[in-house]
């Protein structure tokens, strides 16, 4: 009988096609108008009021290590003219230097990002502090195989810089990120350019005329707007299944199917376990339908199948727990006032705090924490965290959270059901 009532609410929503123009479309339009209206913006910081916090840990010592790069040019011979030349140009290609200084010490940088310099002792308790963004660690070296590589060109591996990036923030590691790649591309730059007596204003940054390779950071996938944009609205849409199930077993109740379901001898929790499969199932088929979509236009792609899968249905049995607890409430009050407030309220809020339409956990931990204990906020934290490559044991806390928050709906609800003979 559960079956037949899960059909019969297959076939209410199907019989009105607006609800799911809505329900499917509105999501992808609102992903298309962000994603390009608002991820300049985004990503630019211009408005946002963004605090990254960046630990910066060296594993060597620069200077003893330009020394000893200039000592063994002396061993290997090299003439002193030759040595003279690179003495006066070394200064421009310390990168530790040029990364601490001028990159992330510039007044432009300062405005958005607190850079701490850190002892690699003290690395463990770092990466263990939530507050920080991220986490660039200079190996023991670098700055000697840098010059290695940038002036003699012959070492056939770049040295790279180890970043560690907090999985909860959602756009400071790509901002850290970014700088990062803009620093190597600079660094790669200016050193052609001094190899072949080339001006700095002679020609401009382009990476086709560059010869060496950018150096490969230890990251993982950076997350693009509409990557984000596309986790964003989804998690955020298809809360209104929600209240659409709850609408629509509120309007059974008024024209007295629930009744007449009651009076042919069906319990009650046939239909309550119906509502809840329905808001379950819809909800899941609302995820796939929409995530294809961005797939195919916006190419958005999961990298681990299973974990995508996994939080999908963990969040699609959340969504039916909010839906089988506005039937129960709206029945027990024999009012629509709850599921209109939740649509037209409690989504908002949700939305707002869960990052769909900015990041505003990354202004503050705590925000943050509100967010993530939204059933949105958690699947949004889980889907951006799959994109940047973590597995599924990174992101399963939040699973948990999801399925605890379903149980405690299903559960609430099942309380405030009417029951059998009780006035509704």
């Amino acid at each position: 009988m559960i079956g037949q009532i899960v059909k019969k609410q297959v076939l209410l929503l199907l019989r009105n096609p607006i609800q799911i123009l809505l329900l499917v479309g509105l999501p992808i339009i609102l992903i298309a108008i962000l994603s390009t209206a608002l991820g300049g913006m985004m990503m630019s910081g211009e408005t946002a009021n963004i605090n990254v916090k960046v630990a910066f840990v060296e594993h060597g010592d620069e200077e003893a290590e330009i020394q000893r790069f200039l000592e063994d040019l002396y061993a290997e011979g090299m003439p002193d003219e030759a040595i003279d030349e690179i003495k006066i140009g070394i200064e421009q290609m310390a990168p530790v230097s040029i990364l601490k200084e001028s990159v992330l010490g510039s007044e432009e940088v300062r405005k958005f990002i607190e850079v701490i310099e850190v002892e690699a002792s003290e690395l463990r308790v770092i990466q263990d502090d939530n507050s920080y963004t991220a986490v660039i660690e200079v190996p023991e070296n670098f700055t000697y195989e840098s010059l290695e590589y940038l002036i003699l060109n012959n070492k056939k591996s770049q040295p790279v810089l180890k970043l560690s990036q907090n999985d909860e923030q959602q756009i400071g590691p790509i901002i850290v990120n970014e700088i990062l790649t803009q620093f190597q591309e600079q660094l790669t730059l200016g050193a052609f350019l001094q190899k072949y007596g080339i001006e700095q204003g002679a020609i401009q940054l382009d990476e086709g005329m560059l010869t060496g390779e950018v150096l490969t950071l230890e990251q993982e996938n950076p997350i693009g707007t509409q990557e984000y944009y596309a986790v964003g609205m989804t998690v955020m849409n298809v809360l209104f299944i929600a209240s659409t199930i709850g609408t629509i077993a509120f309007m059974e109740k008024k024209i007295h199917v629930f009744d007449r379901i009651i009076i042919g001898n069906i319990s009650r929790w046939e239909y309550f376990i119906g509502v809840l499969l329905s808001g379950t199932l819809f909800s899941f088929i609302h995820l796939l339908i929409v995530y294809g979509f961005s797939w195919i236009v916006y190419g958005v792609k999961w990298p681990d199948l299973l974990s995508f899968l996994t939080v999908t249905a963990s969040l699609a049995i959340a969504v039916g727990g909010i839906a089988v607890l506005l039937t129960a409430i709206s029945y027990r009050f024999n009012s629509e006032i709850i599921t209109n407030f939740f649509t037209g309220i409690i989504v908002t809020l949700m939305a707002v705090l869960g990052g769909s339409f900015f990041p505003i956990g990354d202004s503050s931990a705590f925000i943050r924490m509100l967010g993530n204990l939204t059933p949105n906020g958690a699947g949004m934290s889980s889907y951006l965290m799959i994109l940047r490559g973590d597995s599924i044991s990174d992101i399963s806390h939040h699973i948990l959270f999801l399925v605890l928050f379903a149980a405690a709906s299903i559960f609430i609800a099942a309380i405030s059901f009417p029951k059998r003979g009780s006035s509704v």
